[in-house]
């Protein structure tokens, strides 16, 4: 077994004893990558564990508990990406633990509700279930929860923060201000993502699996765009910067449009000639 394998293994085997001698702590799973069925952990995967105890705030502002499992190299509270209180852990080796920490009464509540987290349809690990309830929120599929329909007004609103965007990075390009070009250009790009899944599943069906946050991209994007992504990335240099927002824009332009043929959505093909006209006229490097 690998070193990075084998200390995985013996951090949840120390956690559940922990969680077992410890009555706050009502239940543990673990989720992500090492309970994965489909992309399982590789050797860069961290692990990742929701936690539910009676008096969760102890555990998120106090890391005496979180010494028995190794040497800590550094800790911090943070959240996750839908806002749950999370503390994430950096063990000696690299080794990082990331536990979302809960309410129990989360927990009964979900089980009373018939409430399925969303982090555990692409696999779950039951580690302690001492009130017997955890078995009723594992899906009985690993598959994610069918997605919503595009809509055609969320649509035309990501269109338009995308046009208003660019237009601002290449006001900051003529300004110079490469540090401010840096971080709004990754506001493009989130946006440009939403662009990408949307087209995926406008091609392939609503069910199709775009995972989440760009996760495995290269597997479901069609290989065209995957030859066109590259040129939407930009050294830290003026002339660099307005070429990949030029790349970056007409990519996330193509994208919208197929996505509005196919759908008989309506396309903001005037706007987008005005502002992309703009750019080009004023842009000089």
């Amino acid at each position: 077994m690998k070193k990075v394998d084998q200390f995985y293994k013996n951090f949840e085997e120390a956690f559940k004893k922990w969680a077992e001698k410890t009555e706050d702590v009502r239940a543990a799973f673990v989720v992500g990558s090492r309970a994965r069925i489909d992309h399982p952990a590789d050797q860069w995967a961290d692990l990742d564990i929701m936690m539910y105890a009676r008096n969760h705030e102890t555990y998120l502002s106090n890391i005496d508990w979180l010494k028995k499992f190794g040497n800590i190299w550094l800790t911090l509270t943070y959240q996750t990406s839908s806002g749950e209180p999370e503390r994430l852990t950096l063990f000696e080796g690299g080794f990082q633990v990331d536990i979302v920490i809960l309410p129990s009464n989360n927990l009964l509540q979900m089980v009373k509700d018939k409430i399925t987290p969303d982090s555990f349809y692409r696999g779950v690990k039951i580690l302690i279930d001492k009130d017997r309830v955890g078995h009723h929120l594992v899906p009985s599929t690993h598959k994610t929860k069918r997605p919503a329909e595009i809509r055609e007004s969320d649509f035309t609103q990501v269109i338009n923060m995308f046009l208003f965007g660019a237009l601002y990075v290449a006001k900051q390009i003529m300004r110079g201000e490469l540090w401010l070009v840096k971080a709004r250009e990754q506001d493009l790009k989130n946006l440009l993502l939403q662009m990408l899944e949307w087209h995926a599943k406008t091609k392939h069906g609503i069910d199709y699996d775009v995972w989440h946050a760009g996760r495995f991209l290269e597997e479901w994007v069609d290989p065209e765009t995957l030859v066109e992504l590259p040129n939407t990335f930009s050294l830290y240099e003026k002339a660099d910067s307005f070429r990949a927002l030029r790349a970056t824009l007409n990519l996330f332009c193509r994208l919208a449009m197929e996505i509005a043929q196919k759908l008989q959505f309506e396309y903001p093909t005037e706007v987008v000639e005005r502002i992309t006209n703009w750019i080009e006229e004023h842009v000089s490097i």
